[in-house]
């Protein structure tokens, strides 16, 4: 048996030194290859499927160019400056009053360490008016589709109540004006107060988050439901000829409709129905039609769904009509029960009325422009095709005869159509509307403080007159 001789020569330490080496690199390299994973997971690929990441990501974005960057200018219509001004390390201000018109539209961007606070417009924009900065180091420029003197004329009407004012063009759904007055008065050149007032629903922008029932505003769906299936089957006039006795119940419901202040109006159509706002009229019509027709109009005009405007805010809205419960068909015909809609969105019902039943897609940012290229442009688009010309016809001369009603006069404010709502909320809270359009603008003015739509009158024809002045 042989037995193997161990080497006699020695390992070349040359050799071991560079395994160490590539020991070494390899580690470096994979530990590189680790962290790059780990940080490239975390803030390059994680951000578009958590938004925790995004969050986090945009905070500390914005902690490092906040202390160098410009926020950018925010214009509008006319490319008049809304909100601007801004040095190197602070945030942008706005002049009186849009400082205060446009508070609740603009809203804030602040962070507390790696955690986001962000309201409005300021807030959505933020990536492009902080984290796209030019060779001034000034972040993009944001042009709103708004008025400046219309919003601040709007702000105006509102006078410190609770409430809102919408004003939208019919024809491309551009926001003209968006005023909103909530529980504080806050000033957009002071964000840190609006942030820290714990006031309920203080920064409760009404226009957009304000979900109530409709009032008598939802008659004028409730009319284009009846006023098309008429057209469709070849219906006379006699259909929209009702008796009313001052009181209403929905067969199998033992609930008693009754009109305001307890009137009777006798032998009525739907003009002269529209225009005194006659519930027991309309819980009638809505009975008739039936669930499903009633339902499929609302939801024509958007009722149910969600209409988002982008970077401002998505408006919900809740539809409440159910097939077995004709007392429910009767209140959701004449505006009450638990339908709900915000004021923005019934503006968008009027303003389809006045497009000839077309509802264009809302927007109030008209572009996002940098130095070379825009981040953003507006494209105007159909939302909902809700009722052909001929309906929307028959539904405006009904809201014609209403306006009358209301001292809209053809002599001083041309063809006007609207309809008054006063809803009955919860705490015995009254939220009262007007909705009204021309062939070209439509507006909702809104107040929570008011004990009957007919508060509303004066502002409602103030901003008209405004309106056609001013060429709108």
């Amino acid at each position: 048996m042989f037995r193997k001789k161990k080497s006699t020569v020695s390992e070349d330490p040359n050799r071991n030194a560079r395994r160490r080496i590539r020991q070494a690199e390899i580690f470096v390299c994979a530990a590189a290859v680790g962290f790059m994973a780990l940080f490239g997971g975390k803030y390059l690929f994680m951000p578009y499927y958590d938004d925790t990441y995004a969050e986090t990501k945009r905070a500390i974005s914005y902690n490092e160019v906040s202390t160098y960057g410009i926020e950018g200018d925010y214009l509008d219509r006319n490319g008049n400056l809304i909100f601007g001004n801004a040095a190197a390390s602070t945030g942008g201000s706005a002049e009186a009053p849009m400082n205060e018109s446009y508070a609740y539209l603009l809203g804030y961007y602040r962070t507390d360490e790696n955690t986001e606070y962000t309201y409005g417009l300021r807030g959505s924009l933020m990536k492009y008016t902080w984290l796209h900065l030019n060779k001034d180091d000034k972040g993009a420029t944001v042009t709103l589709t708004t008025d400046n003197d219309l919003q601040n004329y709007a702000y105006e009407l509102l006078n410190g109540q609770e409430g809102s004012i919408t004003v939208i063009d019919n024809d491309t759904g551009a926001i003209l004006a968006l005023a909103s007055h909530s529980t504080i008065d806050y000033d957009v050149n002071d964000p840190d107060s609006f942030l820290s007032d714990t006031t309920a629903d203080a920064q409760y922008r009404r226009g957009t988050f304000e979900a109530d029932p409709p009032g008598s505003t939802f008659k004028v769906v409730t009319a284009s439901a009846a006023v098309e299936k008429a057209q469709q089957e070849g219906l006379g006039d006699d259909y929209f000829s009702y008796y009313d006795s001052g009181t209403y119940t929905a067969p199998g419901d033992t609930w008693n409709i009754k009109n305001y202040a307890d009137k009777a109006y006798g032998q009525i159509d739907l003009d002269t129905a529209m225009a005194n706002s006659v519930n027991c009229y309309f819980a009638n019509l809505g009975v008739t039609i039936g669930a499903d027709t009633l339902r499929t109009m609302a939801e024509k005009f958007m009722v149910g769904k969600d209409i988002k405007i982008p970077y401002l805010c998505t408006l919900h809205s809740n539809l409440d009509v159910e097939n077995d419960n004709l007392g429910t068909v009767a209140q959701t015909a004449f505006g009450q029960g638990n339908t709900e809609i915000t004021p923005v969105h019934l503006c968008l019902i009027a303003a389809a009325l006045g497009n000839n039943g077309v509802m264009m897609q809302p927007y109030i940012v008209e572009k996002v422009a940098g130095t070379h290229l825009n981040y953003y442009t507006a494209r105007q688009s159909v939302l909902s095709q809700v009722i052909d010309s001929s309906v929307a016809d028959r539904v405006r001369q009904a809201m014609h005869a209403a306006a009358l009603t209301y001292g809209f006069d053809e002599a001083d404010y041309g063809m006007i159509y609207a309809k008054t709502g006063t809803a009955e909320c919860a705490e015995d809270r009254i939220h009262s509307y007007m909705i009204g359009c021309t062939d070209s603008y439509s507006f909702c003015v809104s107040f929570n403080t008011m004990l009957s739509s007919e508060y509303l009158y004066e502002s409602a024809r103030d901003l008209a007159a405004y309106l056609n002045t001013n060429g709108y």
